[in-house]
């Protein structure tokens, strides 16, 4: 299992299916390990690291918050992630939605690696992607879900679910990769600004003045295309960058608020909102002094 830590809060009755899968499935195929349908509340959260597995998540309504290496992504409907679980992954619902459906599957075996490398590579080098509402990846996991059920009763099951994995994966990468292309040019050069400018004093007002736009609409078109308003998505831009420098440097915890641009005790007060730990708990646990 890994480093793991989780709270279960269902709004319904969640579907959740583990199969063991045979030596000749490891050695050969690609094979299920978990898959399920949960439709949950604002307390759950899964936190975890080390697990020998990949991990694809769709959204179907609500929405998810993930943390993953060092990003932090909307898992908005009819969202797509691909993460490899041997890394620090951290998700949970979002608070301000208070509900999180999702079906997902946790797969494994001969060839995935390429598989993951080429979603990423699709999406910009983003572990997210927005796939198209005509696509058959929910269906694929339904069916994945149906054949765990009896997984073990039949051998053949372990070359059918093979099919199945390979059909999903080849899914969500030849639809996936479009997202961006529909987003308007000027949000992407709204959002672009953000991440090259975190460190200055940027509010709405001093955007749609930058950007010659009015306030209302681009607080509604940045949230259409990346899920969460332009004031969140440069806190998380900050919030990003500064895990990266409590992970890979030695700087202090206020210089670290002074190179993201926030003041130190608003730092360390919205750090541990979002992280559920304090700055310093995050860099030991990352560097190995306590247990996820």
């Amino acid at each position: 299992m890994g480093n793991l830590n989780y709270r279960l809060d269902m709004l319904k009755k969640p579907t959740w299916k583990f199969v063991n899968a045979s030596q000749f499935a490891k050695d050969n195929l690609l094979y299920i390990q978990e898959a399920g349908h949960f439709c949950s509340g604002k307390k759950y959260y899964t936190k975890r690291t080390k697990l020998d597995s990949y991990l694809i998540l769709i959204t179907l309504s609500g929405l998810g918050i993930l943390d993953y290496c060092g990003e932090r992504y909307s898992l908005v409907p009819g969202s797509a992630a691909f993460i490899d679980c041997r890394q620090m992954q951290y998700y949970y619902t979002a608070p301000e939605t208070a509900k999180w459906e999702v079906i997902w599957v946790h797969l494994n075996g001969v060839g995935i690696k390429p598989y993951y490398e080429r979603f990423i590579e699709k999406n910009n080098n983003s572990n997210l992607a927005i796939i198209p509402q005509e696509n058959t990846a929910t269906e694929i996991i339904d069916n994945i879900i149906r054949i765990s059920e009896d997984y073990s009763k039949d051998r053949d099951n372990e070359i059918i679910a093979d099919n199945l994995l390979n059909s999903l994966l080849k899914e969500l990468i030849t639809k996936s990769g479009t997202y961006n292309i529909s987003v308007p040019n000027l949000i992407k050069e709204v959002a672009y600004y953000l991440r090259h400018n975190y460190r200055e004093e940027i509010n709405l007002d001093y955007l749609a003045k930058e950007f010659n736009i009015s306030k209302f609409h681009l607080q509604r078109s940045f949230k259409q295309a990346f899920g969460t308003s332009p004031a969140k998505y440069l806190t998380n831009v900050r919030l990003n960058h500064a895990k990266r420098l409590l992970r890979g440097t030695t700087l202090s915890v206020n210089e670290i608020s002074e190179q993201i641009g926030m003041e130190p005790n608003y730092f360390i007060q919205l750090f541990k909102s979002s992280e559920k730990e304090t700055p310093k708990q995050y860099r030991n646990n990352w560097a190995g002094n306590t247990n996820i």
